[in-house]
C-alpha cells in the first residue's frame, strides 16, 4: 500500500502525482521484488532539479521523498523524469542506502558516488533516461580518475562538517571549478566499469555494498 504523509509541505499536489506514483511503485517493485509493499510517500520541493521538474531522496527503507514541479512545461518529459526518479529511489531503499535506518553505511565520498552511480546506471537502463548526473562523457578517464581519488580520501564525517558544504561542493555544484554532480558522475562512471568488465547487470548489484562492488573489477582500483 502506498501511503501519502499528511503533514507533508507539499501535500496539496498528491491529486497531480497519486497515479503516477502509483503505477511507478508497481513497476519497479516488479524489477526490485524487496521493496516494501507499504511505502510512505513525502512530497517536499527541497529535492527538485530544475531541469527535470522532479527529484527524490531515499530517506528510509519504506520511505521515499518525492519532488515535482507542477508547472514544468513538457508534461510528457515530467513523467519520465518522476518514473527515472522513483526507480533511482527505489534502487537506493533496497540497497539499504537511505538517510535513516541505512543498511549500508558508507564511509567516504567515493562510497557514497558507487550507491549513487548504482541508482543512476538503475533509472538509465530500466527506466529509459538519461540523467544528466550520469553523464560523465565529456570528461576524461584522467579527470574522472582524479575526482575518484580525491573522493576515497574524503570521509563521512568530512561531508557533513560545515552544514555539508563538502557534500554540497561534490554532489551538486562546485564553485572553485564551476563543474556539477562530480559525486554522482565520478560513481557512474566506476560502476559502469564494473559491469562492463563482469558481464553483470546493475539489478545484480542491489544486494552488495559500496565495498563489494569496488572489489569486483580490478580496473576499478587502479
Amino acid at each position: 500500500m502506498t501511503t501519502f504523509i499528511p503533514d507533508a509541505p507539499e501535500i496539496h499536489l498528491k491529486p497531480l502525482v497519486e497515479a503516477h506514483v502509483e503505477a511507478n511503485l508497481k513497476e519497479v517493485r516488479g524489477l526490485l521484488p524487496e521493496l516494501p509493499e507499504d511505502v510512505s510517500i513525502w512530497l517536499d520541493n527541497q529535492h527538485m532539479i530544475p531541469e527535470t521538474g522532479s527529484g527524490g531522496f531515499a530517506y528510509a527503507p519504506d520511505i521515499m521523498t518525492l519532488s515535482f514541479d507542477p508547472d514544468f512545461t513538457d508534461k510528457e518529459a515530467w513523467r519520465k523524469n518522476l518514473r527515472g526518479t522513483m526507480f533511482h529511489e527505489a534502487y537506493h531503499m533496497v540497497q539499504g542506502h537511505t538517510d535513516q535506518r541505512p543498511v549500508n553505511q558508507y564511509k567516504t565520498a567515493l562510497e557514497n558516488g558507487i550507491y549513487e552511480g548504482c541508482g543512476t546506471i538503475f533509472e538509465r537502463e530500466y527506466a529509459g533516461v538519461t540523467p544528466l548526473w550520469g553523464d560523465y562523457s565529456q570528461h576524461s578517464d584522467e579527470q574522472l580518475n582524479q575526482w575518484r581519488d580525491s573522493l576515497a580520501k574524503i570521509t563521512k564525517k568530512d561531508y557533513e562538517e560545515t552544514d555539508h558544504e563538502t557534500y554540497y561542493q561534490w554532489a551538486f555544484w562546485d564553485p572553485n571549478d564551476k563543474q556539477r554532480w562530480k559525486m554522482y558522475k565520478t560513481g557512474t562512471w566506476l560502476v559502469d566499469r564494473v559491469l562492463k568488465e563482469t558481464g553483470r547487470d546493475i539489478l545484480e548489484l542491489r544486494r552488495l555494498n559500496a565495498e563489494e562492488i569496488i572489489s569486483l573489477a580490478t580496473t576499478a582500483r587502479a
